[in-house]
């Protein structure tokens, strides 16, 4: 009885603080505010589901949408802000250009390495026998046979994926950018 009274609480005190939350959302009138509100109740119903049992759905809601998508969010809201300072025209940090010049040749050197020698494709799950992502999902459960594929067999298209989104994200700082 006394842990059913505990989940009755939490559950309220869950409730009231997401509620909350989703009202700073809409109330806020700084967006930076705002996103950060959401982030809060996106964090407020990951807990939901792990007090549902929804380990995997709760950890997916963290780092997908609290994680990455809010951090997108939030970057592109102080970059494209409508009161930033136009006054700022010259680039104070010129190393960094440098630094990431390295790290992009670095980058493609690594992908370019996996891509011809084969490595990434070494590892792909075959589609026949013991080794089947069928035969995986019998023995192992869908979420670590989905991992396991993700990660082991389709990780260079996974990788490149995450190269395409980066590219995106800075084409979006290119064309946002003020003149």
């Amino acid at each position: 009885m006394t842990s059913t009274l505990v989940i009755q609480i939490s559950f309220f005190v869950l409730a009231i603080a997401s509620t909350a939350s989703a009202l700073g959302v809409i109330i806020f009138k700084n967006a930076v505010h705002s996103a950060l509100s959401l982030i809060l109740t996106l964090l407020f119903l990951a807990l939901f589901y792990l007090q549902l049992g929804a380990m995997f759905i709760a950890i997916v809601q963290i780092l997908i949408y609290a994680g990455a998508i809010m951090v997108l969010f939030l970057f592109v809201v102080t970059m494209l802000a409508p009161d930033a300072s136009e006054s700022e025209v010259r680039d104070p940090l010129r190393w960094q250009r440098i630094i990431a010049g390295v790290l992009g040749v670095a980058l493609v050197g690594a992908l370019s390495y996996l891509l011809f020698t084969g490595v990434a494709t070494q590892s792909i799950v075959t589609t026949a026998g013991v080794n089947s992502l069928s035969h995986m999902v019998d023995t192992r459960g869908n979420i670590e046979a989905f991992g396991l594929a993700l990660f082991h067999g389709f990780a260079f298209p996974f990788e490149v994926t995450s190269l395409l989104i980066v590219v995106a994200i800075l084409g979006a700082l290119v064309f946002g950018r003020r003149t």
